[in-house]
Parts: C-alpha cells; sequence; structure tokens
C-alpha cells in the first residue's frame, strides 16, 4: 500500500464524534498533470480533492461523491470527485478510492494579478457550491449551498452544520506537491445509537473542547506529520481508535466508449460541418487530458450521420 496517498478514519471510544485524516501526493500531482493551472487554482483543486474524499469516506456503500463549485469571477468552475469503493471481504479486496479534478477558468476574469491568492471567495466570486452523492445502488442525492465563505473548508462546515444538522469541522492545506485535510465530526443518530452517551453536556464539553484541540493545528503539520503523531499531538487525552489505512489514487473514467457517447449529443448537421472541415472530430478529457479521435468511417459506425447530412 501507497503511504503517500491514504485516508484513515478515527473515532473516539464511548463517544459519538468521529474523523478522517487524508493525504496526497501522487495522486494530487497527477490530478494537475497535463493542465498549467495557476499556483492558486492547484491549491483550490487539492483542498476540493481533500473534501471529497473526506466527505465520502463515511459512506456505508460504494459510491461517486462529487464536490462542484460554480462561480462569476476568475474561477467559472471547480469540479473535485471522489469514487469510494468500500472493502470486500469475501472477495478479499481491500478499499480503494480514486480521484480527479479539474477547474475551467474566465477567459474575462485573468488571474495575473490573483495568481498567489487562495481566497475561496476572492477567486470564485458570487456562486454555488454542489455536493452530490452517486450510489452505485439507491437514488442519487444533491445538496446546494451558497459559496459565500473566505475558504472551502468555512463553506463546508456551513453545509454540513445547517443542511445536514451534522456538526463538523474540516480543516484542509495544500502545498506544491502535498494536499491534506482532516474532518471532525458529530455522528448522525443512526450511527451512534450504539453509543451509550448517558450524559449529554458531558459529550457536548467534550466536542467543544475537541474542535478547540482541531483549531489549533497549523497547515505545516497537517501536511508534514504522520496521522499517528497528528491525532496523538491533538487528542492524547481522549481514547482514540484508529482504523486501517485506505489507499487513495488518481485515475479518470473517461474511455472511447464515454466519449462516443458524448458525441451521440451533438447535432448530426453540427458532426458533418466539422467532418468537411477537419476530416475528424477530436474531443479531449478535461481531468486527464487524454485525446479521442473520430473519422468519418468511426462516426458512421456509431450511427451519429444520417442521409439528411449529406444532402
Amino acid at each position: 500500500m501507497s503511504n503517500t496517498d491514504l485516508i484513515q478514519r478515527f473515532y473516539f471510544a464511548g463517544q459519538p464524534f468521529r474523523g478522517a485524516i487524508v493525504k496526497l501526493q501522487n495522486s494530487f500531482v497527477e490530478s494537475l498533470n497535463g493542465h498549467n493551472y495557476p499556483i492558486a487554482i492547484n491549491a483550490l483543486l487539492g483542498e476540493s480533492l481533500t473534501a471529497s474524499v473526506l466527505m465520502g469516506i463515511h459512506l456505508k456503500h460504494n459510491a461517486r461523491l462529487s464536490l462542484q463549485a460554480r462561480g462569476d469571477d476568475a474561477v467559472k468552475l471547480l469540479m473535485a470527485e471522489a469514487v469510494i469503493q468500500q472493502a470486500n471481504d469475501e472477495l478479499d479486496e481491500p478499499a480503494k478510492h480514486k480521484i480527479r479534478a479539474v477547474a475551467r477558468l474566465s477567459d474575462q476574469q485573468p488571474l495575473a494579478d490573483k495568481a498567489c491568492q487562495q481566497d475561496f471567495q476572492d477567486l470564485m466570486g458570487p456562486g454555488q457550491l454542489a455536493i452530490t452523492i452517486e450510489p452505485e445502488e439507491g437514488e442519487r442525492y444533491q445538496g446546494i449551498v451558497a459559496a459565500d465563505q473566505a475558504t472551502l473548508a468555512e463553506c463546508l462546515q456551513g453545509y454540513f452544520n445547517q443542511s445536514e444538522q451534522l456538526p463538523t469541522l474540516f480543516h484542509l492545506a495544500t502545498s506544491d506537491t502535498t494536499a491534506a485535510g482532516i474532518l471532525l465530526q458529530r455522528m448522525p443518530h443512526d450511527d451512534g445509537d450504539q453509543i451509550d452517551v448517558t450524559d449529554t453536556s458531558t459529550s457536548q464539553n467534550i466536542w467543544e473542547e475537541l474542535i478547540a484541540l482541531a483549531s489549533t493545528l497549523t497547515n505545516k503539520e497537517l501536511l508534514e506529520e504522520s496521522t499517528e503523531k497528528l491525532l496523538f499531538n491533538l487528542f492524547h487525552e481522549h481514547p482514540v481508535k484508529l482504523s486501517p489505512p485506505d489507499d487513495i489514487q488518481f485515475e479518470c473514467s473517461c474511455s472511447q466508449q464515454r466519449t462516443a457517447s458524448a458525441l451521440m449529443q451533438i447535432n448530426p448537421l453540427e458532426i458533418e460541418s466539422i467532418l468537411e472541415a477537419d476530416n475528424e472530430i477530436v474531443m479531449d478529457c478535461e481531468f486527464c487530458s487524454a485525446r479521442y479521435r473520430f473519422g468519418r468511417q468511426d462516426i458512421e459506425k456509431l450511427g451519429l450521420l444520417s442521409d439528411q447530412t449529406r444532402h
């Protein structure tokens, strides 16, 4: 198992609190390969990737979780996606999670004078944040919140605290080659039913103490310290149970077949016009920069051209 790209869950014995710490290196760098984003955008994508894995890690079933921010300033779209694959003990398959990300920047709002800033709201402008969960089985879920806070972490905390009624802390950090994050959350009632918490006021006091302790964490510590040392430094006065780490890797789900399916959404007359001009249609994946080419014979096999386009 890679020791550079992993996520670990942790719990507090006898209390309805849970958390997770994620570290991304290879997968973070690979997500940026093929793009030439400004430094500030690399940082936001790193935060978005860590947040997407953190939000999905406590799902009980395999699912795709996407975090999508739409803005009206220098950044038009920021999207990170985590495919959460739970362990399968029957098939002896360990948990393995996959991530990818992409950003679209405004042509009218160049980042030249903001290249070193990492303020989420400053880069996005007025916008909204959508969290979408698509389980392998079951219904798709989407939650939307205004992207009106200074940082992505603050936006996500507001979403969980208000929309989901789950008191939550996020701390996200990036460097040139590493992205990291920590999540601390009160468990929902259905997850905490087996926990014997008879004194709710004591539980609330502990929660406030944990939040205060987690708030002392610096970006440098989060990026550089091991998970075990981090948790000991923060919570050594509280019994913490640490789960085995899950592996994370960069992987794009694009393919020739998926790209061909996207072609089917284009008007046949427009396809014919492109073929007459260029003799082929070239489509690039925004996430991984893979290039797919379709000549006239390929298009005809897909049945995308009808007789009327050739008259």
